[in-house]
């Protein structure tokens, strides 16, 4: 309708755009939880670098201890890898972290300590930034080819061995470059 300018210099990406993603495994794994259309809560922790999923959980209700759970499971796989997981990214949710404190400031929250009890760093999500635990969005994947796949394993292990993963840098053969 002519009521926009059309400026060339500002159609064009002024960053060059730039992966955060790590190097080595297990250095940051990612977990979430995920509401289903089902009525369901899956949790899963997805590995940074290689973006395998190490362990995933179907529950009924968003708890710390559903979340301790799977990242129970995550650090068994990975102690078949000769690795411990050095960080973990979470979002603010009461699951993962102690949204009150007490008057000097300390909180006492079953996630965090235990992450504390194993020398697990905790990496905290930007409040109302979805995309800084984005690589979690294998759950539209999980949406669209869980009836496919017949269960939750079943989901994994095709995820995690046969699809190749778009968001890697991928060369002709399907291996990170």
């Amino acid at each position: 309708m002519g009521h926009a300018k059309h400026e060339v210099s500002k159609q064009q990406r002024r960053k060059p755009w730039i992966r955060y993603e790590r190097t080595h495994c297990l250095s940051l794994v990612h977990t979430d939880y995920h509401y289903t259309s089902d009525g369901r809560y899956l949790c899963t922790i997805l590995d940074d670098a290689s973006r395998k999923v190490l362990a995933a959980g179907d529950f009924d209700h968003k708890t710390t201890e559903n979340a301790l759970f799977v990242l129970k499971q995550a650090i068994k796989e990975c102690v078949s890898w000769n690795h411990p997981v050095l960080a973990v990214l979470t979002d603010y949710g009461s699951e993962f972290y102690a949204n009150e404190c007490d008057a000097k400031g300390h909180a006492d929250h079953e996630y965090e300590q235990f992450l504390k009890d194993q020398g697990i760093r905790q990496i905290l999500c930007g409040v109302n930034h979805p995309q800084t635990n984005g690589e979690l969005e294998w759950y539209d994947l999980y949406i669209n080819h869980r009836d496919r796949c017949g269960s939750l394993e079943a989901m994994v292990l095709w995820y995690n061995e046969e699809k190749p993963h778009g968001s890697l840098n991928l060369d002709i053969a399907g291996t990170p470059s």
